[in-house]
């Protein structure tokens, strides 16, 4: 009799802690409207730090992905670069910044087993410039700097996507030293001076 009130005390404190734990859980899974899946995001943004021993190393800057009806939009806004040159940028397979000289992003972001490298086919609808990857997917070009070493880049990808196909949320990204020639099978870019990851941003 004595292990029987005992128990009931016990089990009606379980049940309120499992009721107030739920509610909590409900609650902060709904603050800022946050996406029920990946695929339900829209928007996704890169900051790029330096690599180690990077000979650019006051590189800096973000990049943005935005997905529209007719491609994946990448807006990026750049500092520290080699004045009035090339750098190739390139989406690489993993989301992986913990190695410093960005090795740990691995190959570049290749989801067709394409097998080779090839700079993007770009022209213009009306005022935007779109581009077509034609070798591996992650082959985004060349961002080009001013005399200050600046760069401003907007272009929309025609196949390439956040979640669908060849999907890029999650990877990494990986800018160059030198100018993305085109030349397989790996682009002739030189090395690495900054790497990041592609994160799921807020759409506002």
């Amino acid at each position: 009799m004595r292990c029987y009130f005992t128990l009931i005390p016990t089990l009606f404190a379980l049940a309120m802690l499992t009721a107030c734990g739920g509610h909590d859980h409900d609650h902060n899974s709904d603050q800022g409207g946050t996406p029920s899946s990946f695929d339900a995001v829209s928007k996704a943004v890169c900051v790029l730090s330096p690599t180690e021993g990077s000979e650019l190393p006051d590189v800096a800057g973000t990049i943005t992905f935005t997905q529209t009806k007719s491609g994946l939009l990448v807006e990026a806004d750049l500092t520290g670069l080699k004045p009035n040159s090339k750098h190739g940028l390139h989406i690489h397979q993993w989301g992986d910044v913990s190695a410093a000289d960005g090795s740990a992003t691995g190959g570049h972001f290749d989801p067709q087993g394409v097998g080779k490298h090839a700079l993007p086919d770009i022209h213009s609808h009306g005022d935007l410039v779109h581009a077509l990857v034609l070798g591996h997917a992650g082959g985004l070009g060349n961002i080009e700097t001013d005399d200050q070493g600046n760069a401003t880049y907007t272009m929309s990808y025609e196949n390439l996507s956040l979640t669908k196909a060849n999907a890029v949320l999650g990877r990494g990204v990986i800018l160059h030293r030198d100018e993305d020639t085109g030349e397989p099978p790996s682009s002739d870019a030189g090395a690495f001076v900054a790497q990041g990851v592609i994160g799921v941003a807020d759409p506002g």
